[in-house]
């Protein structure tokens, strides 16, 4: 019987812009920016690569309203402090981004399969110390492993504690030895890279949901926690 009691179920929702109706396209708060606000917002952050200060937002602000778009009796204006949440969040989804360790080490994947898994792969040696397979969370550059795999046993995705060799199968399929976070090393399976290893799901809690933008990708799932009742 497999040793898991953790199943993971997991079903994404893309969620796309508002491009396509109209210009409108992004919600904040109570006010829709218009795709030209937000180009010219973007490109505004761009150039300065910092928060803007307090008369470049008032000065955007003034433009969006004097246009032809937000002037009139029947048109919503842009206040000040909606703009400044704007280049707030968007400055703390550019930070969120930035904190992510980059991907160093090894990479395993052959040119067709890199484009799906952009990170490196860190592989131990075949034979890893004792002290190594206890740690279960460093590769043999030292780099983190930021992955999840599903496993073929029971379908469940489970974080990769580290990869220890990799191979082609008879297909000519890469096929790579991982080893699950908080499992033992005699439950290591084979896992095939293209259609069973993924990059590893971040948590996202409440004071994080300003960072999700139209267009992102995000990834739902649900614990279930199995009882085994004598």
């Amino acid at each position: 019987m497999d040793s898991r009691g953790t199943d993971r179920h997991r079903s994404s929702t893309h969620r796309s812009g508002a491009a396509a109706m109209g210009g409108e396209v992004r919600t904040m708060g109570r006010i829709r920016f218009t795709l030209a606000e937000v180009v010219k917002m973007e490109e505004v952050l761009n150039n300065l690569k910092a928060m803007p200060k307090r008369p470049v937002i008032q000065g955007l602000t003034d433009d969006f309203n004097a246009s032809p778009d937000r002037s009139g009796d029947d048109k919503v204006p842009v206040q000040y402090n909606q703009v400044h949440t704007w280049f707030q969040n968007r400055r703390y989804k550019q930070k969120r981004r930035g904190k992510r360790p980059p991907a160093r080490g090894k990479k395993m994947l052959p040119t067709g399969a890199e484009a799906q898994h952009p990170a490196s792969y860190r592989v131990q040696s075949s034979s890893p110390s004792n002290s190594e397979s206890q740690s279960g969370n460093t590769s043999s550059d030292g780099g983190l492993v930021q992955l999840e795999a599903k496993s073929p046993r029971n379908g469940a995705w489970y974080d990769v504690a580290a990869i220890q060799s990799c191979r082609f199968s008879e297909t000519g399929e890469q096929e790579v030895q991982v080893w699950f976070s908080g499992f033992g090393a005699e439950e290591e399976e084979w896992i095939n890279v293209c259609k069973s290893v993924r990059l590893r799901s971040l948590p996202c809690i409440a004071t994080e949901c300003v960072g999700v933008l139209p267009g992102d990708l995000i990834l739902c799932y649900q614990v279930v926690i199995l009882n085994n009742f004598s």
